[in-house]
């Protein structure tokens, strides 16, 4: 007989990017709604791959896995991918034995576009009860691999906070762009400074000898608490991939699927957005009234002359009314009312 609702905690390390801060902030408002998780996994820094094996090796950790394999007859939400990836794999036994909400995060093989690895995947998340994805176009591109149970979609990561930033936007040519920068190629494009718009960069990675243009500046690198009060650009960029005129590449591909977590970060930083045409994040965008929709970047600077004071105005207002609700888990609130019908 099924029990109440149970889940898996984690606690990450800290650091200067919003990779942590998604599966942080699903497990505190996991901890709200459901109380005390059943096994808590920590994942503190690891210089390689050995010492992680080591780390996972010690007998608390073995105990807890055990503890969590031996999971039966009870309603399980675990984030997806399994804490430590390495064991994602051996999430079949518990896929098995209860009925398992998988709360996706990442899909990494439609990112790679490894068809084996997409089967091997899809054939994982068909053994749940149900699946949390990003969005429709996410449900859609796994349903015609093979996905057949129930989706959920998110629509949008929250992003808790303790408190809303407060400010005064106003129409311009100053795009934020905040992530991991090592992987942003497209900010290498000599392109970029043609533009005839002013990039303020914020995150790690950052490489003066490679983005060297002179509408480009470093902010600095800040805590995913810390950034959404230090951004006071005009608009905040969506953009990933290689290049300027679309987004290309692997990480570029992969947009016509996931959400972005930096749309979160800019929404909770009170900022309109800019995204690529064919992101899934794109009908979120321009639904809401958050910001627009571009093919380029080259078509930024004409977007922005034609939109009027009054039009920009009414999507920091939009953005504003969508920020209530993330720095407060709305989102994955109501997704979590989902689950319980599910049941």
């Amino acid at each position: 007989m099924y029990q109440k609702i149970i889940f898996i905690g984690e606690k990450p390390i800290k650091c200067n990017h919003a990779g942590n801060k998604a599966r942080v902030d699903v497990d505190t408002i996991l901890r709200n709604v459901y109380g005390f998780p059943y096994e808590i996994l920590e994942k503190p820094f690891f210089s390689g791959w050995m010492q992680k094996i080591e780390y996972l090796l010690t007998p608390s950790n073995l105990k807890k896995i055990y503890r969590i394999w031996r999971l039966q007859g009870h309603r399980v939400i675990i984030q997806y991918p399994f804490y430590y990836y390495i064991l994602t794999k051996a999430l079949n036994p518990i896929l098995c034995q209860n009925q398992v909400i998988l709360f996706i995060h990442d899909i990494e093989a439609l990112r790679t576009n490894h068809y084996a690895g997409i089967q091997e995947e899809v054939a994982r998340l068909n053994k749940a009860k149900a699946v949390v994805v990003h969005n429709n176009a996410m449900a859609t591109e796994l349903q015609k691999r093979g996905l057949k149970v129930p989706c959920i979609s998110l629509e949008l990561f929250d992003y808790l906070l303790p408190k809303i930033p407060q400010k005064k936007l106003q129409k311009g040519t100053v795009i934020a762009f905040a992530g991991n920068l090592a992987k942003s190629e497209f900010l290498g494009n000599q392109s970029i400074q043609k533009l005839g718009i002013q990039f303020h960069l914020y995150g790690p990675g950052f490489k003066p000898d490679i983005i060297k243009w002179n509408n480009v500046k470093y902010q600095g690198s800040f805590l995913p608490e810390e950034i959404p009060f230090k951004l006071e650009e005009n608009f905040g960029l969506i953009w990933d991939g290689t290049d300027t005129k679309t987004c290309s590449g692997q990480y570029g591909e992969y947009m016509k699927y996931n959400n972005p977590h930096k749309l979160s970060m800019y929404i909770v930083a009170g900022m309109p957005v800019i995204v690529w045409k064919e992101a899934a994040v794109a009908d979120f965008v321009n639904r809401y009234n958050v910001g627009f929709a571009v093919s380029s970047l080259e078509e930024i600077p004409g977007r922005i002359q034609l939109l009027s004071d009054n039009e920009y105005d009414a999507m920091v207002l939009s953005v504003k009314k969508i920020q209530k609700e993330i720095v407060h888990g709305g989102f994955t609130k109501r997704c979590l009312q989902k689950i319980e019908e599910l049941f």
